[in-house]
């Protein structure tokens, strides 16, 4: 087994009054791939934004690196490389490519090494290079998600999470991601992924967590749980 590098324990979360994750464990290792998979509404979104920062632990314990962070503000748990890629892309229109993967540096983390990293960017995905001054909402859906990732990648991450990232893509430009997230991997960057393409998710995962009704309801390596017929039939729909 790897280093535990997150550890959730217990997690509630939700929106206000609405409890949407009731109690949930479990551990990313670094260096790996760990997805989350269900159908829609099940809680991955929700997981994703409570370790982000971006709602709150209701009850329960998130640890990284050996870090109790649960209480921590979005913003400094960015500084400690926690990054997350939103479903939507939610990218700048009226600002070009090149300004919108800017303002993914704005941390201290990412200031620090702005101009490496921006090449880095533009080496993973080239066509973002081409359009560097192009306004970012003239952009396919395709080239948007490579903008959001790449935004994401300008905060230097440690921990990745992925929300939806292949959503409403052509199959051509699903393929550019899990190509990127196969390169980030090569690179020591931990992942935890939300995907409804839940295959090509389990083929790459090192785990999954299959998330029903805000609980997890069954766990494995990901190859195993892609031949298992009762996770298939009750909860992957494959």
């Amino acid at each position: 087994m790897g280093e535990r590098f997150l550890e959730i324990e217990g997690l509630v979360s939700g929106y206000g009054a609405v409890v949407a994750v009731h109690g949930i464990d479990f551990v990313v290792d670094a260096g790996k791939v760990a997805a989350l998979v269900g159908s829609n509404g099940a809680g991955k979104s929700t997981t994703l934004r409570a370790v982000s920062g971006l709602l709150p632990t209701v009850r329960g314990s998130i640890r990284f690196e050996g870090e109790e962070i649960s209480k921590l503000p979005a913003d400094q748990r960015v500084d400690r490389g926690i990054v997350m890629v939103p479903e939507g892309r939610l990218i700048f229109s009226q600002m070009s490519v090149e300004e919108n993967l800017r303002i993914g540096a704005f941390a201290p983390r990412g200031r620090r090494q702005t101009a490496q990293t921006l090449e880095t960017v533009y080496e993973m995905f080239p066509r973002l290079a081409e359009r560097r001054r192009q306004a970012g909402g003239t952009l396919s859906g395709g080239e948007q998600q490579m903008l959001a990732l790449g935004r994401g990648l300008m905060a230097r991450p440690k921990l990745l999470l992925l929300d939806e990232p292949t959503l409403g893509l052509a199959p051509m430009m699903a393929d550019t991601i899990f190509e990127a997230i196969r390169s980030l991997v090569s690179e020591k960057i931990t992942i935890l992924i939300a995907e409804q393409d839940v295959t090509r998710t389990l083929q790459q995962a090192s785990v999954g967590y299959v998330i029903e009704n805000g609980r997890i309801v069954a766990s494995g390596s990901g190859q195993d749980l892609l031949i298992d017929p009762s996770v298939k039939a009750a909860y992957l729909g494959i």
